[in-house]
C-alpha cells in the first residue's frame, strides 16, 4: 500500500467525521427551537398572557389546521374580557366542516363558556344543546346546562336534566332532585295552579321522603285554598318523616289547631315527637311556650330542664331557663346556669390556633410544633 493511498484514506475518514459532526450539531440546534405553538403553551402555562396571544395568533396563521390553537386564542380573549373576538373566534369555527367530533365538540363548549360570560343564556343552552347532540352523556355540558336552567329558574328543563345527569354519573342527589320538584310546585303556585303545584310536591316527597320542604309548602297551599283540615293532616306527616325538622311546622300547628278549635292536641303533637326524638330541643321550647300560655309555668319549667338534662350542651335550652329564673327572681339556679353557660361558650385562658393545620395551644408561638409553619398563629 503507498503512501499516497494512505494519506488519502486519512483525508476521507477526516472529512466524513466533520461531515458527521456537522450534521449532528445542525440536530441538535433544530431540536432546540421551539415551534411558535409549543412557546404558546409555556406562555399559558407561566400567564404571560400577551406573549401567549402573540405566538397562537402566529400559530394559526402559518397553520389553519391547528384548532386547538383557535380554541386556545378564543379563550385566552375570553380572560382579557375580549369577548367579542372570543365569540368570533369560536363561531368562525363551527363553520369548518373538517373538525372531527371531539374537536366540534370541544368549539361548542368554548362557546358555551362566551355566551354564558357575555350572559346570553339561551345561545348558551343552544351550544350545550349541541354538544349533547354529539355526546348524550357529556357529564361537563350536563351540569352546566343544569346550572344556567336553575339561573333562568327553568325548574322543570332543569329537573329533567338533572335526572339525566343522576342516571350518568350519580353526581346529582335524591334530595337536590326533590328540591327541583319543589321550586317548580312554587312556580306553579304562584301563577295560581295550586293542584298541579302539589302534583309536583307529592313527586318530591316520592324522590325524597325526609326532605321538609315539600311537606311545609304542601300545607301552605292547602291554608291558601281554606283547607286547614288537610293542611294540618300534611304537616302531621313531616313530624313521622323528619322528626329533627319538625319545629319547621310547630307554629303553624299551633295555630292552625287553635283555629280548629283543637288546642289540646298541640300539646300531644309536643310529646309525641320528643318520645320519638330526646335530642329536638325545638320541641322542649315549644312545649314549655305552650305551657306558660296554659298558666302551667311548674311544668314548663320541668320540659325545660328534662330536655337540659337529655341535651346538656344545648344553649337554645339555657337561655329558655335563665331568662324564666331570672323573671322568677330565682337567684340560686340563675347563677348555677350562667356560670355553666359561660364555661361552655368562653375559654378561661387565651387559646392559639395555627391557621395552617389548626393545631391549638395556650402558649403564644410563632413557629407551629405541629406542621412547622411561621408566624401561623397571628400574635
Amino acid at each position: 500500500m503507498t503512501t499516497g493511498f494512505l494519506l488519502f484514506l486519512l483525508v476521507v475518514v477526516i472529512g466524513a467525521v466533520f461531515v458527521f459532526l456537522y450534521l449532528q450539531r445542525r440536530e441538535r440546534r433544530k431540536s432546540t427551537i421551539q415551534s411558535p405553538y409549543t412557546e404558546a403553551l409555556h406562555a399559558l402555562l407561566i400567564g404571560d398572557q400577551p406573549r401567549a396571544l402573540q405566538k397562537l395568533r402566529q400559530t394559526v396563521q402559518g397553520d389553519t389546521s391547528n384548532i386547538d390553537a383557535y380554541i386556545r386564542l378564543g379563550n385566552l380573549h375570553i380572560e382579557m374580557s375580549e369577548h367579542a373576538r372570543a365569540l368570533k373566534i369560536h363561531r368562525m369555527l363551527t363553520l369548518r366542516v373538517d373538525l372531527t367530533k371531539a374537536q366540534r365538540i370541544e368549539v361548542y363548549r368554548a362557546l358555551a363558556r362566551d355566551y354564558t360570560v357575555m350572559k346570553d343564556f339561551p345561545r348558551a343552552l343552544e351550544s350545550l344543546d349541541q354538544i349533547l347532540q354529539l355526546s348524550k352523556q357529556d357529564v361537563e355540558a350536563l351540569k352546566a346546562k343544569q346550572a344556567l336552567l336553575e339561573k333562568q329558574k327553568n325548574w322543570a328543563a332543569a329537573f329533567e336534566t338533572a335526572k339525566k345527569l343522576q342516571s350518568v354519573d350519580g353526581a346529582i342527589s335524591y334530595r337536590r332532585l326533590a328540591i327541583l320538584k319543589v321550586q317548580e310546585a312554587l312556580a306553579l303556585a304562584e301563577k295560581g295552579k295550586e293542584r298541579e303545584g302539589r302534583l309536583r310536591l307529592r313527586e318530591a316527597v316520592k324522590l325524597d321522603g325526609t326532605c321538609p320542604a315539600p311537606f311545609l309548602y304542601w300545607g301552605n297551599s292547602y291554608i291558601r285554598e281554606g283547607r286547614i283540615e288537610d293542611a294540618v293532616n300534611t304537616w302531621k306527616k313531616l313530624l313521622d318523616k323528619n322528626p329533627a325538622h319538625s319545629y319547621l311546622v310547630f307554629q303553624m300547628l299551633a295555630d292552625n289547631l287553635f283555629e280548629l278549635g283543637r288546642f289540646g292536641e298541640i300539646e300531644q303533637i309536643y310529646r309525641e315527637v320528643l318520645r320519638s326524638h330526646p335530642q329536638n330541643v325545638h320541641a322542649y321550647v315549644a312545649l314549655s311556650k305552650f305551657l306558660d300560655k296554659r298558666g302551667d309555668q311548674a311544668e314548663s319549667i320541668a320540659v325545660l330542664e328534662d330536655g337540659l338534662d337529655k341535651n346538656p350542651e344545648s344553649l337554645w335550652l339555657r337561655r329558655r331557663l335563665i331568662r324564666i329564673y331570672g323573671e322568677l327572681g330565682n337567684l340560686d339556679r340563675l347563677r348555677t346556669l350562667s356560670r355553666d353557660t359561660l364555661s361552655r361558650v368562653m375559654k378561661e385562658a387565651y387559646e392559639f390556633t395555627c391557621t395552617e393545620c389548626g393545631f391549638v395551644t395556650r402558649e403564644a408561638l410563632w413557629h407551629c410544633p405541629k406542621c412547622g409553619a411561621l408566624d401561623s398563629f397571628g400574635v
